[in-house]
Protein backbone atom coordinates (compact mmCIF):
# COMPACT_ATOMS: atom_id res chain seq x y z
CA UNK A 1 0.00 0.00 0.00
CA UNK A 2 1.16 3.58 -0.84
CA UNK A 3 1.32 6.07 2.08
CA UNK A 4 -0.97 9.08 2.20
CA UNK A 5 1.45 11.38 1.17
CA UNK A 6 2.01 9.47 -2.16
CA UNK A 7 -1.23 8.46 -2.83
CA UNK A 8 -1.73 12.79 -2.51
CA UNK A 9 1.14 13.71 -4.95
CA UNK A 10 -0.24 11.00 -7.37
CA UNK A 11 -3.29 13.15 -7.48
CA UNK A 12 -2.23 16.42 -7.20
CA UNK A 13 -0.09 15.63 -10.22
CA UNK A 14 -2.29 14.53 -12.33
CA UNK A 15 -4.90 17.38 -11.88
CA UNK A 16 -1.98 19.73 -12.32
CA UNK A 17 -0.72 18.04 -15.68
CA UNK A 18 -4.40 17.49 -16.75
CA UNK A 19 -5.22 21.37 -16.48
CA UNK A 20 -8.31 20.92 -14.04
CA UNK A 21 -8.80 24.51 -13.50
CA UNK A 22 -11.81 26.29 -13.84
CA UNK A 23 -14.32 25.14 -16.26
CA UNK A 24 -12.43 21.69 -16.61
CA UNK A 25 -13.03 19.48 -13.75
CA UNK A 26 -13.43 15.90 -12.43
CA UNK A 27 -14.76 13.56 -10.40
CA UNK A 28 -13.90 12.30 -7.16
CA UNK A 29 -14.92 8.67 -8.44
CA UNK A 30 -12.51 9.39 -12.21
CA UNK A 31 -9.37 10.87 -9.38
CA UNK A 32 -9.55 8.14 -6.88
CA UNK A 33 -9.40 6.03 -10.13
CA UNK A 34 -5.96 7.01 -10.64
CA UNK A 35 -4.40 5.57 -7.65
CA UNK A 36 -3.84 1.53 -7.54
CA UNK A 37 -7.13 -0.04 -6.47
CA UNK A 38 -6.70 -1.07 -3.10
CA UNK A 39 -5.73 2.43 -2.63
CA UNK A 40 -9.02 4.11 -3.84
CA UNK A 41 -10.90 4.01 -0.59
CA UNK A 42 -8.20 5.77 1.04
CA UNK A 43 -7.69 8.10 -2.23
CA UNK A 44 -11.08 9.53 -1.51
CA UNK A 45 -10.78 10.32 2.24
CA UNK A 46 -7.95 12.27 1.48
CA UNK A 47 -9.75 14.19 -1.24
CA UNK A 48 -12.67 14.49 0.65
CA UNK A 49 -10.48 16.12 3.80
CA UNK A 50 -8.26 17.84 1.37
CA UNK A 51 -11.52 20.00 0.06
CA UNK A 52 -12.69 21.29 3.17
CA UNK A 53 -9.25 22.26 4.15
CA UNK A 54 -9.19 26.39 4.09
CA UNK A 55 -5.64 26.70 2.41
CA UNK A 56 -6.17 23.30 0.04
CA UNK A 57 -5.04 23.58 -3.39
CA UNK A 58 -8.21 21.44 -4.33
CA UNK A 59 -11.98 22.88 -4.22
CA UNK A 60 -15.44 20.88 -4.76
CA UNK A 61 -17.11 22.13 -7.85
CA UNK A 62 -20.60 21.88 -8.69
CA UNK A 63 -23.53 21.01 -6.56
CA UNK A 64 -26.46 18.78 -6.10
CA UNK A 65 -25.25 15.13 -7.68
CA UNK A 66 -22.07 16.39 -9.16
CA UNK A 67 -19.23 15.30 -7.20
CA UNK A 68 -16.13 16.92 -8.76
CA UNK A 69 -13.15 18.85 -7.81
CA UNK A 70 -11.01 21.06 -9.37
CA UNK A 71 -7.63 23.16 -8.74
CA UNK A 72 -8.04 26.29 -6.85
CA UNK A 73 -5.39 27.12 -9.49
CA UNK A 74 -2.73 25.90 -11.36
CA UNK A 75 -0.14 27.58 -9.50
CA UNK A 76 -1.61 26.88 -6.18
CA UNK A 77 -1.10 22.74 -7.17
CA UNK A 78 2.23 23.32 -8.11
CA UNK A 79 3.34 25.10 -5.11
CA UNK A 80 2.10 22.15 -3.35
CA UNK A 81 3.69 19.79 -5.36
CA UNK A 82 7.09 21.72 -4.69
CA UNK A 83 6.72 22.26 -1.01
CA UNK A 84 7.14 17.98 -1.36
CA UNK A 85 10.25 18.08 -2.64
CA UNK A 86 8.20 16.76 -6.42
CA UNK A 87 9.85 18.06 -9.99
CA UNK A 88 7.42 19.76 -11.56
CA UNK A 89 9.90 20.29 -14.41
CA UNK A 90 7.26 18.60 -17.03
CA UNK A 91 4.06 19.46 -15.62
Amino acid sequence: MASDDEIAIKIMRKLVRGGYVGNRKVTVDTAKGWVASHDEGRAEELIRDWITEPESPIEAYGGGERDNIRLTSRAQGLKWLEARDVDTTFL
